[in-house]
């Protein structure tokens, strides 16, 4: 089978893209091509969907699968054009309109712009011939609206594969290595990590606490106890991520629990899952929905509860039975359910027959 991955805003080498669907559909012998606008960075954004339009008109594929509306609008004129075997996928990952999409759009504009969207996104999922979803908040507005059209839930499950296995210490009363990724700002709770940082070293003085930042931002200088180093990793691929996301000792992510965060499944939970250490999040509906064993492996809380963070970590610190248990537990849990490789021969037979 011919397969092709339309994308508008993601590149591609996409994680879920490249390294698991694509790739799962070349293990099964299928003819795959990735296809990016995202990254025709010197194009308009009306050059980039004629770009697109183009390169699907002469690969010819029987399946689309397509990362946005506008991506699903494309497919469909591809359709069209080359006829009514071509099958047009939605794989849906992201809120449209979202909070990115209205950022820094004043007033009366913004309301229209959240209209567009939302009338953009009900289109794309009109047009589509099914639905690819990675989370269960997502699914439900094109489940209730198009419950006719066949669909298939592939959430964010890191690969056994890809995710290098590091064993655990067998302590952490000697160091400690605190691990955060991602954007450096207030809506993403860096300042939050931060704090408990300095909070939880400060309790401690006699161990060494590291602060691991994974983020193309640079961190501020700031004041820190002479038991906590700030250690920051830069931007870092995706392979490089995760043959190294092993050396953290627990994961902290403490963003803002709103109505659209509350409702999105963090993708590099998995990720910390698979390396099989505690896990600090936001109280997150999402979260609670796709991992509802999630009490096993880490600490969900309010992500202004510093006092209940930081008794969690101190916990793992001062207890290591406590500690090796909850690294145990969350490799278990990733290794028996929660991995790309219970869900790809779902995945590849949905674009093979679309059931």
């Amino acid at each position: 089978m011919k397969v092709a991955f339309s994308l508008m805003i993601h590149n591609s080498d996409d994680d879920r893209v490249a390294y698991q669907e694509a790739a799962a559909l070349q293990r099964a012998g299928d003819e795959v091509s990735v296809f990016s606008a995202y990254e025709q960075k010197e194009k308009s954004r009306e050059e980039k969907s004629e770009w697109l339009l183009q390169q699907l008109v002469e690969y010819q594929p029987e399946v689309i699968v397509c990362d946005t509306p506008i991506a699903v609008k494309i497919a469909y004129k591809v359709k069209k054009k080359i006829g009514k075997q071509v099958r047009v996928l939605y794989d849906i990952t992201e809120w449209y309109p979202s909070k990115k999409n209205l950022r820094n759009v004043p007033g009366l504009k913004k309301i229209v712009r959240a209209i567009l969207l939302t009338f953009a996104s009900l289109l794309a999922g009109f047009l589509a011939d099914g639905f690819i979803f990675g989370e269960y908040y997502k699914s439900l507005p094109f489940k209730v609206l198009f419950f006719w059209k066949s669909s298939v839930m592939v959430s964010y499950y890191a690969s056994k594969e890809v995710v290098k296995q590091i064993e655990p210490k067998a302590t952490l009363q000697e160091e400690c290595v605190l691990y955060y990724s991602g954007n450096l700002t207030k809506e993403k709770g860096y300042n939050r990590v931060v704090s408990v940082a300095q909070r939880v070293a400060t309790l401690r003085p006699e161990v060494s606490f590291k602060l691991r930042i994974v983020s193309a931002n640079k961190s501020d200088e700031m004041v820190l106890p002479d038991n906590l180093k700030i250690d920051s990793a830069g931007w870092m691929s995706f392979p490089q991520f995760c043959e190294t996301v092993g050396e953290g000792d627990i994961y902290m992510d403490l963003r803002d629990n709103d109505v659209e965060n509350s409702h999105c499944l963090p993708i590099k939970l998995f990720y910390y899952m698979m390396a099989g250490r505690p896990i600090i999040y936001s109280n997150l509906k999402a979260i609670q929905k796709g991992v509802p064993e999630f009490d096993a492996i880490g600490c969900m809380s309010e992500p202004d509860d510093e006092e209940k963070i930081t008794a969690f970590i101190l916990k793992c610190v001062d207890n290591p039975n406590f500690y090796r248990q909850l690294c145990q537990n969350s490799l278990n849990l990733s290794s028996q359910r929660y991995n790309w490789e219970n869900i790809e021969n779902q995945f590849v037979k949905f674009i093979h027959n679309g059931i």
